[in-house]
């Protein structure tokens, strides 16, 4: 009976990792905590959930205005799915694609030297409160990912809400893929 149990308790504490969050306080109800960088502020009013939503705000200039978080990948992690409710208002864009509003997921070695990345949004314009979502691979070495929210380099103003980075199974990214591609067509 012992080791029923035993199994039992495994299992279950398996089940709930998988779909746990890695990011701290990816609704902002607690101020900026876990975030780095001080160029955003706390919206009461203007959020997707919750009490609070992050806002960047960025009048005159273009300079990467931004906060990010890193996050410790778990093991036997194949892939994670990066989620982010978006609003815009005025995000003017520049040269470059990347001037924009953006969620970056910047995958790193130990020592944080970037492997890859991968833009999880990049958004221009005015857009009301919209859900953006990717599932990536993670490249072999990774071992942490730097999650980035800013405005590239652009002026304009942008908010998040529940910034969510989801570990997922070889299966769960298989079936997440199926899921897009069979939609696609």
């Amino acid at each position: 009976m012992k080791p029923l149990f035993l199994f039992s308790l495994l299992f279950l504490s398996t089940m709930t990792n998988a779909q746990t969050n890695l990011v701290k306080n990816g609704g902002f109800e607690r101020d900026i905590v876990n975030w780095q960088g001080d160029v955003a502020t706390i919206s009461p009013y203007d959020k997707k959930s919750g009490k609070n939503g992050a806002l960047i705000n960025q009048f005159v200039g273009t300079e990467w205005k931004g906060i990010d978080q890193i996050i410790l990948i778990p093991r036997n992690t194949y892939a994670v799915e990066f989620s982010i409710w978006i609003k815009t208002e005025s995000i003017e864009g520049g040269k470059e694609a990347y001037n924009a509003g953006v969620m970056i997921a910047e995958f790193t070695n130990n020592a944080e030297k970037q492997i890859n990345s991968e833009t999880v949004a990049q958004i221009r314009g005015t857009t009301d409160w919209t859900i953006y979502k990717k599932a990536v691979k993670i490249p072999a070495d990774a071992q942490k990912i730097r999650i980035m929210l800013a405005l590239a380099q652009t002026s304009g103003s942008i908010y998040f809400d529940d910034v969510k980075a989801i570990p997922l199974s070889e299966e769960e990214y298989l079936k997440l893929n199926t899921v897009s591609t069979t939609s696609q067509n």
